[in-house]
């Protein structure tokens, strides 16, 4: 027989003045089920958790006379969030009965998320799903997408907030001040029509993508120069109307060799 998961109790929530909520959580053991004695802990104040990990080996403690506990066999106690173990609730060898606290867990918001695996618990919150109540489904505070070239990472917004400031003081640093370039009719031109008497000297051909139709990119007079000189003044963003995937494919082609000028 399977064991009763562990109840939730509601736990004390505490906000900072800034910051996200930080949302402690009471497990407790089930209202309806038998008393248990404590005889063991799987983890410690401190230790990271998710969804099922085991926290504590409790044995049942029999109702009848006569009944042998020894043969009754030990319960689990899983935790039905994940988060960090914020405190232990109770002592070994301590009878917990029904509805009783047996440890505190404080909840991830999960503020960094890679392709649905959170960073700072580990816990997959793609199979994460609500089960009649019991289990809620952890709401990622990862919104912001910060990275071009990994969608797929997301960062909640005070982390994103916290990233801006330490990218400031970076370009205070360094003295510099961001430009922002766009790739068409300004550093390169790409057309689909490729003129068979132009001479392929300095032209990059490519595709997106199979079926995809064939792309000519040539670097505009004097780009070169411009960038080499101007890099050294600023940090340099390039941006477009044209897909994610062509602009990953302009940046990540040496064109000065494909296209010298």
């Amino acid at each position: 027989m399977e064991d009763p998961p562990a109840d939730f109790g509601g736990g004390g929530g505490g906000a900072a003045a800034e910051g996200p909520v930080v949302q402690v959580a009471d497990i407790c053991w089930p209202a309806g089920a038998l008393p248990v004695r404590l005889i063991e802990w799987k983890v410690k104040a401190g230790s990271l958790v998710n969804v099922d990990s085991v926290l504590a080996l409790c044995a049942p403690i029999p109702q009848e006379k006569g009944t042998d506990g020894a043969r009754l066999p030990e319960k689990k106690v899983k935790s039905d969030r994940a988060g960090i173990v914020k405190e232990l609730c109770s002592q070994l060898g301590q009878v917990i009965s029904p509805g009783g606290i047996i440890v505190r867990i404080e909840e991830c918001s999960h503020p960094i998320v890679m392709k649905g695996l959170c960073a700072e618990c580990g816990q997959d919150l793609t199979q994460l799903q609500s089960t009649n109540g019991n289990q809620q489904t952890p709401i990622s505070t990862a919104t912001v997408s910060m990275v071009h070239s990994v969608p797929e990472l997301m960062v909640s917004s005070e982390q994103a907030e916290q990233l801006g400031r330490e990218d400031q003081q970076r370009l205070h640093r360094n003295k510099k001040l961001v430009l922002m370039v766009d790739l068409d009719q300004t550093l390169i031109h790409t057309t689909e029509q490729h003129c068979q008497r132009m001479s392929n000297k300095g032209i990059f051909h490519f595709q997106l993508g199979r079926g995809e139709p064939m792309l000519h990119t040539r670097l505009r007079p004097h780009c070169k120069e411009f960038l080499e000189k101007i890099a050294k003044l600023y940090e340099l963003h390039v941006f477009t109307f044209g897909s994610r995937l062509y602009a990953h494919t302009i940046a990540g082609k040496d064109l000065y060799s494909c296209c010298p000028v």
